[in-house]
């Protein structure tokens, strides 16, 4: 896969974050963290483009931009309905995420040449945990649930986090030494990329202002 094969697949985020912004007041506001989440990785992604293609690194605003999607998912959970009557887990979780990204960030001798691993592989993590109890949930209240764009999101955060928990594990113990291995890591992980954010784009494109019943999303 070239540079050009890349940046194509990885800016099909643009085509959710496009739909958002036509569809944004028909959209629910249980959606909003998301949709801002959309649009923050979209702004992400032009500003790595053109770091790259003036021969500079993406490491500085990847690192923020990982911060303000853990803090959208968590709000985007609560929406949801994942920590009710577990209020205090939302603001542990918040904790937790910030106290980690901070010490990596501003306490590592490596700060603006790597990422936060151990803070991707604690954020990822718990969003998979996350995800998973959503989907539980949204089984049990939903009769068409392939439609629900919230099962739909889950699904594909439970994706994409799963396998980039995976890669975290093998840059922290030291499985980077190999190229080909790193790039057929990098592949993989832009083809789930491109398949998670055309889900994303058809969640979008599902959401609804008015809910037909009490416990549809």
């Amino acid at each position: 896969m070239n540079f050009t094969q890349a940046v194509i697949f990885s800016s099909s985020i643009l085509i959710a974050g496009i739909i958002g912004i036509i569809r944004y007041s028909q959209i629910r506001s249980i959606y909003r963290p998301f949709i801002y989440l959309i649009w923050i990785g979209c702004a992400n992604e032009i500003i790595s483009y053109f770091l790259i293609i003036n021969h500079q690194n993406n490491i500085i605003n990847g690192i923020v931009y990982d911060l303000f999607e853990s803090i959208l998912l968590l709000w985007f959970f609560k929406n949801l309905g994942v920590f009710n009557k577990k209020i205090g887990q939302f603001y542990f979780f918040i904790g937790i995420f910030i106290g980690i990204w901070v010490m990596e960030t501003f306490f590592s001798k490596e700060f603006g040449r790597s990422y936060n691993n151990y803070f991707s592989v604690a954020y990822s993590f718990s969003i998979v945990i996350l995800s998973i109890n959503a989907i539980n949930s949204l089984l049990f209240k939903e009769r068409d649930i392939i439609k629900n764009p919230a099962f739909l999101i889950c699904i594909g955060i439970l994706v994409f986090f799963t396998y980039k928990v995976v890669i975290e594990m093998f840059w922290i113990y030291g499985l980077r030494e190999s190229r080909t291995f790193r790039m057929n890591v990098y592949i993989i992980l832009v083809y789930i990329n491109l398949l998670c954010n055309l889900i994303y784009a058809i969640a979008i494109l599902w959401m609804r202002k008015k809910q037909t019943f009490t416990l549809q999303f």
